[in-house]
């Protein structure tokens, strides 16, 4: 196998000016190779590089720092024809520009490296900022970062994150793929790239949940991956269900005679989890027993999912027997008797 070549960093910083150089030419009829305020520019931005990368011993970044000296002069001898200006510069303003440059791009790295990683720890990924230095100072184009773990015994997460750089040379995370392996299913692995956006962004839980099938609630919309159905680059399409559509989960909560709903706090977990896309155990009530089961939202068909302990898919009536409607509605009393003496002793009253 053959070893990657070593990345030269000021031959791609040099492309991204070039690059840059270009764009502006299309923007502006007059000449851009002579113009002063761009050759200080580009100047200063040589010196930074120069600065940057002096103590490189990579040859060809080594040749590239010589070949870049010699366009400095020639900047340089174009800007300040005369000769004692030059030497001036070279004497006592160009350390002091260095001294600038080096402070800057410190200050940058550092700053560019604590966003990505606040970004890549709020979605659940924890413990990667010396990878994301690593990658940084390298200075590709583009990186990416992998991740593996596994959920439970049979269930294993692989990510990969990918970060690009941008046209003012800081990294933006632009997302990540999620593989969700099965062990004992290898023939049904899913895998789906979630993208970052302001809006809204899918955590690695969300992320876990949505390949499991499951939904989840963003802001005032349920959103679900169709299994069924993938796009041209691979990833499945996204089935939503906005307000309008008319899934009340507290609504169809309140159809079940779960033993956590008279407590507020167990109630606000269970629904804070269930629009997390999780499945969670409950505790629901038979003829006076508590029988355990576990349940899930179901946006596209306005109900809860039921399962037993084998993670058999049941019905209500499967789960409760002949007495499922009488249960609920006695349940339901309980509740609302239970929010009211709570809403008394408050100081408040229901009309």
């Amino acid at each position: 196998m053959n070893e990657p070549l070593p990345v030269n960093r000021v031959e791609m910083e040099l492309s991204q000016w070039r690059s840059r150089e270009e764009r502006f030419s299309k923007l502006f009829s007059f000449s851009l190779s002579s113009n002063r305020s761009l050759l200080k520019e580009k100047l200063h931005h040589y010196a930074r590089i120069a600065s940057k990368y002096k103590g490189s011993q990579n040859l060809d970044e080594r040749f590239a720092l010589r070949m870049l000296k010699q366009e400095r002069n020639r900047i340089l001898k174009q800007l300040y024809p005369n000769l004692l200006v030059r030497f001036v510069r070279k004497v006592l303003i160009a350390p002091l520009i260095e001294q600038i440059a080096v402070r800057q791009d410190l200050k940058g790295v550092e700053q560019n490296s604590q966003s990505l990683h606040d970004q890549v720890q709020r979605i659940g990924f924890s413990d990667l900022s010396a990878r994301i230095d690593q990658q940084i100072r390298q200075g590709q184009d583009q990186f990416s970062i992998p991740v593996s773990y596994y959920i439970n015994e049979k269930e294993r997460l692989d990510h990969e994150l990918s970060f690009v750089k941008d046209p003012t040379g800081h990294y933006q995370f632009e997302g990540y793929k999620a593989a969700l392996q099965n062990e004992s299913k290898p023939e049904e692995t899913r895998q789906h790239y979630f993208k970052m956006q302001e809006a809204y962004s899918i955590d690695t839980t969300q992320a876990h949940n949505l390949l499991a099938g499951r939904a989840i609630q963003k802001g005032t919309s349920w959103m679900q991956l169709d299994l069924n159905d993938k796009d041209p680059n691979g990833n499945y399409r996204v089935k939503e269900f906005h307000s309008g559509y008319g899934y009340d989960l507290e609504k169809a909560l309140q159809q079940l005679p779960l033993k956590e709903l008279p407590s507020k706090t167990e109630a606000d977990k269970l629904r804070d989890a269930l629009k997390q896309g999780s499945r969670q155990s409950v505790v629901l009530i038979k003829d006076g027993s508590e029988h355990r089961f576990y349940i899930e939202a179901n946006p596209q068909f306005k109900s809860i999912n039921i399962y037993d302990e084998h993670s058999r898919k049941v019905t209500l009536a499967t789960a409760l027997g002949n007495k499922t409607m009488e249960t609920v509605k006695q349940m339901q009393k309980n509740n609302e008797h239970q929010k009211e003496r709570q809403s008394k002793r408050n100081g408040m009253r229901i009309s």
